[in-house]
């Protein structure tokens, strides 16, 4: 109980400082059976390095289980970590689904806001910014977080879909029943194809060295249907994510004093390592 406390507490302590970091939901095995613990993370970092948090109920709009056409609730409990300790029975592709309540950070300098502006492809909100007459210090960015995670259970087989997430990536190449060609996905902007996206794709996958690994780190934009391909490489773990930007609505901008909202998309699944032969 005493971790627990203290791991809360450390979650308030670090929650401001997310700006510009990725938010992915990590399973501890992409591999289940059926009838086994799942666990998964709730991370937030960089580079596909991030901190490990503890279940809050107030830090979700929700966090659920699909399989197939039935979605439920996890039913996490406050404290646990990792973050979703879920039974699931049946076989199939299993996504786990999660909205974050918006969080505010207060950018004291230009520049920070500037460089995590540049470093998501968003340049169009430097400008606006400007043409708004906005402060260019102690503003308010809201910011909230839809993440998806697929994983195998049993025999894996089935698809990705559309779940409603107000940012989101449909997968729509099963990573687990498809052993050659490159993994598609679709981002959706409040169900809608969003095109032209800049896309950070991070993947951490075996190298040649016992028990070693390696980040490799690549960019794309998504297409006029919001689409991209991404190479199956030598496999390993996968994470998705773009950001989109917009004004703060009127209410939020009354009850927030926010004059941007962030909306973060991410997903992560794993692909059948292939190492090359020496």
């Amino acid at each position: 109980m005493l971790i627990k406390i203290f791991s809360i507490l450390i979650v308030f302590a670090l929650s401001g400082q997310a700006l510009s970091h990725e938010f992915w939901l990590e399973p501890v095995n992409y591999h289940v059976k059926s009838g086994e613990l799942i666990k998964v993370h709730e991370k937030v970092g960089q580079d596909f390095k991030g901190n490990q948090y503890v279940y809050l109920p107030s830090s979700y709009q929700f966090l659920n289980q699909t399989m197939g056409d039935k979605t439920v609730a996890v039913k996490s409990k406050l404290g646990d970590l990792p973050a979703v300790n879920e039974v699931v029975e049946g076989e199939g592709l299993l996504i786990l689904s999660a909205e974050t309540t918006p969080l505010d950070v207060t950018y004291e300098k230009w520049q920070k806001f500037e460089s995590f502006i540049k470093n998501k492809g968003l340049d169009w909100v430097l400008v606006k910014h400007k043409e708004r007459k906005l402060a260019e210090k102690n503003f308010v960015e809201s910011y909230r977080r839809f993440a998806k995670t697929l994983i195998k259970v049993g025999h894996g087989k089935g698809s990705d879909h559309a779940l409603g997430l107000g940012f989101e990536w449909v997968v729509e190449t099963n990573p687990y029943t498809t052993k050659e060609g490159p993994i598609k996905a679709q981002l959706l902007w409040n169900g809608k194809p969003h095109p032209d996206a800049h896309v950070g794709i991070f993947n951490r996958r075996p190298s040649s060295g016992k028990n070693q690994s390696e980040l490799i780190k690549s960019e794309l934009t998504t297409d006029g249907e919001g689409k991209i391909e991404i190479p199956r490489a030598k496999g390993g773990s996968f994470l998705i994510n773009a950001v989109q930007m917009i004004e703060a609505p009127e209410k939020m901008a009354k009850e927030r004093n926010a004059v941007w909202e962030s909306h973060w998309a991410s997903v992560t699944y794993y692909l059948e390592k292939k190492l090359e032969k020496n």
